[in-house]
């Protein structure tokens, strides 16, 4: 650290004395060429990290059904017996949630242990779909750091090799590179992993509700569905086939 800090120090009071040696302005293109070559995968980092939080975005908003507004008349369908209405009402719901809802509609005369499988297997299947990209913005939030530290390395590396070429008698012109790469790089890993961290809890939020959508709506429908069942006496009649179906058995007796 402290050579690092003296090495700063004597690239500020040459830059005092020669303030031509930084330009008033620079391109992106110059900063980024000033970070030398580790600055090419962090600013692809940026543009996946970009193209991945746009694309889950899109794919979200897309997913997302106003539970609220579409629920209560499949459930007021449901309670009248009106199972076809019900599913020709749900085939314009789009998504995960519109289809976990027909996958319930579809086999609504299953029992209701049967009823409850096929409702979670449809929402396992749209769980992979959801989460699909995400590991990418979490690696890049990861590594970006990493990235901006190894760049670090190198320019001090650069610094190091410049002032051993120089003998001790280095100049300001020789330092430019070495902490131009430096300070580039970490700042570029830096300003890429922030933002995608924030970018990736926020579809994390996003998915979230998704996942809590179609657990309320699993859940309502099947209450739903028992409740009409309860009404025409069809719980009953199930539970009375289960125990014609349950094998009796004796208790084994080792006298006979």
């Amino acid at each position: 650290m402290k050579v690092a800090f003296l090495l700063y120090n004597q690239l500020f009071l040459a830059a005092k004395q020669n303030p031509r040696v930084v330009p008033e302005a620079m391109s992106l293109f110059d900063i980024v060429h000033k970070g030398g070559l580790i600055m090419w995968p962090i600013l692809f980092c940026s543009i996946l990290a970009l193209a991945v939080f746009f694309e889950r975005l899109v794919t979200y908003r897309k997913s997302e059904l106003a539970v609220e507004e579409t629920l209560p008349g499949i459930k007021n369908l449901i309670f009248k017996g009106n199972f076809d209405e019900a599913l020709l009402r749900s085939s314009s719901f789009h998504g995960p949630v519109g289809r976990v809802i027909r996958q319930i509609l579809l086999f609504h005369y299953l029992p209701l242990s049967e009823l409850r499988e096929a409702a979670q297997n449809a929402a396992q299947l749209e769980i992979p779909r959801l989460e699909a990209h995400l590991p990418i913005l979490s690696t890049i939030a990861s590594i970006s750091p990493l990235l901006g530290l190894l760049g670090t390395v190198n320019g001090m590396i650069e610094a190091f090799l410049a002032m051993n070429r120089a003998s001790g008698a280095v100049s300001v012109t020789d330092l430019a590179s070495g902490i131009w790469m430096a300070l580039v790089s970490t700042a570029a890993g830096i300003s890429v992993a922030i933002p995608t961290q924030i970018a990736y809890n926020f579809l994390i939020t996003r998915l979230s509700a998704i996942l809590g959508d179609i657990e309320r709506v699993s859940t309502e429908l099947i209450h739903a569905i028992i409740e009409y069942r309860w009404q025409n006496n069809q719980v009953l009649e199930e539970e009375d086939q289960a125990h014609e179906i349950t094998p009796k058995t004796e208790p084994y007796d080792r006298h006979n």
